[in-house]
């Protein structure tokens, strides 16, 4: 799980930075830092991700493989 999968996770769910990090348990600020590479995804943050990728609909995979070329 890498910065760009979480925010490609962010934008299928249509949630703002500030309702994405209240469901995570972070700041807001935490997924900026995350998002714009400029802060690794702790393990809590990972784990929290992949639950919420496990959730998505399979379409979600071809969505971000869009969101990879286009970002």
């Amino acid at each position: 799980m890498d910065g760009m999968k979480a925010k490609a996770i962010r934008y299928y769910m249509g949630e703002s930075m500030e309702s994405f990090g209240k469901r995570i348990g972070v700041a807001a600020s935490t997924i900026s830092a995350i998002e714009n590479l400029q802060r690794d995804v702790s393990d809590y943050v990972r784990s929290k991700l992949i639950r919420l990728e496990a959730g998505l609909p399979d379409d979600f995979y071809a969505f971000y493989e869009r969101f990879k070329t286009e970002t």
